[in-house]
């Protein structure tokens, strides 16, 4: 499915902040994950607040929906389908966490320089992407 506006990508952001949420929850009540318990609650509060952001800066900036179509931007190449947490060894629970941090950083800049004619969104895009990029060094370290 193509994202062909603001409120295509936005609502795309939306999805991936509450997948990687809900991966930080799920990793949260697994109990081989035990020892990183901490730094994945931080990064599931992290993730909540993301989404909010994610949702401000829609809310913000919703005359801006109507504007630019956005051509050849899909979302396919920012899909990830994930497994069953909760049972996952904690090599697999880093490496999907990865996964998932990458790609966000991938899509936030990849949407921010699609939408670089709305130049407030497209600075609140890098911004999440360097959020991102944050705790993926953050994911390297554990």
């Amino acid at each position: 499915m193509p994202l062909i506006n603001f409120g295509s990508i936005l609502g795309f952001a939306e999805e991936i902040e509450n997948q990687q949420l809900e991966f930080y929850n799920d990793v949260l009540k697994n109990s081989d994950c035990h020892a990183c318990h901490a730094p994945f609650e931080t990064f599931a509060k992290a993730a909540k607040k993301r989404v909010k952001e994610v949702l401000r800066v829609r809310r913000e900036n919703v005359t801006e929906m109507i504007l630019e179509t956005i051509e050849g931007f899909e979302r396919k190449a920012f899909l990830i389908t994930l497994e069953d947490v909760s049972a996952m060894a904690p090599r697999a629970v880093a490496h999907n966490a990865l996964e998932l941090s990458n790609r966000s950083i991938s899509f936030y800049k990849e949407a921010a320089q699609r939408l670089k004619g709305q130049a407030e969104v497209a600075l609140a895009l890098k911004n999440l992407a360097k959020k991102h990029g944050k705790e993926l060094k953050k994911l390297q370290e554990l």
